[in-house]
């Protein structure tokens, strides 16, 4: 079972950036449970398989009051895929900063190695106000494999199936999701 964490303050939210996941899940035909952050137990994390952290709203930032929420990620050995917002936990979990960048739309990247079945240039679609500080601490924990003015991928290098995208593959690039389910 995978195990879709929802950090959307708001319900009209979910409708955008979870809801999006589920329908990619259920054509996949992939199990699947969708949580609200706050509502995750531990006995969630131990029964699935891998977990999807959607992401929320521009003006959303109501997950960062509560970190500690994701302490989990810290320990966990199970694959991650964590969606703009989710990004910033996953790598704010490891002890990563974030600094202000905004970005909407549609931008092209570049992966610089095969991330998630992908490789070289994609089409993503961007709506984030936050950013990953490119600095020491995540070049510790992390490898980059796409960077424009802002950290656009990465994967966590000491778990090596934690993975996190700045954009939104739930409405571009929808491969991404799939092939996470078989990692």
């Amino acid at each position: 079972m995978i195990l879709l964490i929802n950090i959307c303050k708001e319900e009209m939210h979910y409708l955008e950036f979870v809801k999006p996941i589920e329908d990619i899940l259920s054509k996949s035909e992939a199990s699947f449970e969708t949580k609200h952050f706050l509502d995750v137990k531990k006995s969630d994390l131990e029964s699935c398989h891998r977990i999807i952290i959607a992401g929320t709203s521009l003006k959303d930032f109501e997950y960062t009051k509560h970190l500690s929420k994701f302490n989990f990620l810290k320990s966990f050995n199970k694959p991650v895929l964590a969606i703009c917002g989710g990004m910033q936990i996953l790598c704010m979990a490891h002890g990563c900063k974030l600094s202000n960048g905004q970005e909407i739309g549609l931008k092209r990247i570049n992966f610089n190695a095969e991330y998630l079945g992908v490789n070289g240039q994609r089409d993503v679609y961007c709506l984030h106000n936050m950013v990953l500080k490119d600095d020491d601490a995540l070049k510790r924990s992390f490898r980059i494999f796409s960077k424009t003015e802002y950290v656009q991928a990465v994967m966590h290098k000491h778990k090596p199936k934690q993975y996190g995208v700045l954009f939104h593959p739930e409405v571009r690039n929808k491969d991404l999701i799939v092939n996470f389910l078989y990692i």
